[in-house]
């Protein structure tokens, strides 16, 4: 982001009353604290940063295989908006190898710090062919709106300072590249339309941050090179040691069908999954909703992880026809026990969720701490209300 300081003083007031209704701007320091946030946005205070990078290089930065481990920190600035370009939760069109590419660095002493792990495959004793499965039951959220959908589709990704926290990983995607992803057309996402988004997850393992958790002496260091009422010191902080650290995660892999619904057939399926009891002739029932009769558009059936296989396993086996028209039906997986079978054998995983916590909570009370949380704060927010 480049900006002179006219283009900073303008967006400042352009969205003062939005900044104000988010994070409760009201006094002079915090007002001078966001003039400052925006000047370590725009960069006009990159002074002494080379030492600082030089340094993350050497001592931070580790292997892309291990960027994704709790208690390491990082910086959401530099790609708010487009996380999903880092942080694999889509399949991509080009390259699926990939889990978490967003770099990382080291905050805590290694030995004071650990990962709890919690493994969600079955495995029998003596059974060579075991294999983790899929959940026995679909996960379907009803959204009003894209809003709504893609809410519904990152509800647990867990951001703090960050109202909706799916808005740091598509705000800035096109909706051409959103349509992709969700497996519908891109009309259905620029207009005024209602969404069913049914889910089936594979859950792999989840890892929460655990130990004696001790601070680093770089780190101790960066803290202690803040200078309170300096941009240029937070800004270095800030690019050295980032925004959040990486405290929850859980990986695995999630198949997924988005339909599209008018107002009054939306209206009327919704009721009716409220007023069901869940038995199977109720379920059997609501499906015929899920149907092109009903739904103004059914989406394709998408691998969250991508493997290249997929589209090969699946051929026409969830193919269903009404009234002369051919559809896809995630609902047809658990129809064709072969076809369960050779999905559980895809490899692949994305992440499921995701918890940041801001970097300020590990650390030390001072008023230098006092100072980089007002700044980070107001620049968080500011992004939020202008990305």
């Amino acid at each position: 982001m480049e900006a002179t300081n006219s283009t900073v003083c303008d967006l400042v007031r352009s969205h003062l009353s939005a900044c104000d209704s988010v994070m409760g701007v009201g006094g002079g320091t915090s007002w001078a604290a966001l003039v400052l946030a925006v000047c370590v946005l725009c960069g006009e205070t990159k002074k002494s940063t080379s030492r600082t990078r030089q340094t993350d290089q050497d001592n931070n930065l580790v292997n892309s295989s291990d960027y994704l481990k709790v208690g390491r920190s990082l910086n959401l600035l530099p790609r708010y908006g487009f996380l999903t370009f880092s942080i694999k939760v889509f399949p991509h069109r080009l390259d699926n190898s990939w889990l978490f590419r967003e770099k990382t660095a080291e905050v805590f002493q290694k030995n004071s710090y650990w990962a709890t792990y919690t493994h969600h495959r079955h495995h029998h004793e003596n059974n060579e062919n075991s294999r983790r499965g899929y959940d026995q039951h679909f996960l379907i959220d009803f959204c009003d709106d894209v809003r709504e959908l893609l809410m519904a589709y990152f509800e647990n990704f867990n951001i703090e300072g960050v109202p909706e926290s799916y808005r740091v990983l598509t705000s800035s995607i096109s909706i051409n590249t959103k349509a992709q992803h969700l497996g519908i057309h891109p009309t259905f996402l620029a207009s005024e339309y209602s969404f069913v988004l049914v889910r089936l997850f594979r859950r792999n393992r989840w890892a929460t941050l655990d130990g004696h958790l001790t601070l680093t002496s770089l780190f101790k260091s960066a803290v202690g090179d803040i200078r309170v009422g300096s941009p240029e010191s937070v800004n270095q902080f800030l690019d050295h040691y980032g925004t959040h650290v990486i405290t929850e995660y859980e990986v695995g892999d999630v198949m997924y069908q988005v339909y599209v619904f008018g107002d009054r057939t939306y209206g009327e399926l919704k009721n009716n999954f409220a007023m069901s009891k869940n038995s199977q002739s109720e379920l059997t029932q609501m499906e015929r909703y899920f149907t092109p009769y009903y739904a103004l558009h059914v989406g394709r059936v998408k691998l969250a992880s991508g493997n290249p296989q997929f589209e090969e396993v699946v051929g026409d086996k969830l193919m269903s026809m009404t009234f002369f028209r051919l559809y896809q039906s995630i609902f047809s997986i658990f129809k064709d026990q072969d076809l369960e079978d050779k999905l559980e054998k895809l490899d692949g995983e994305v992440v499921l969720s995701l918890k940041l916590e801001k970097i300020t909570k590990i650390v030390p009370k001072s008023p230098k701490r006092h100072w980089l949380g007002e700044i980070l704060d107001n620049t968080l927010s500011l992004y939020y209300v202008t990305m």
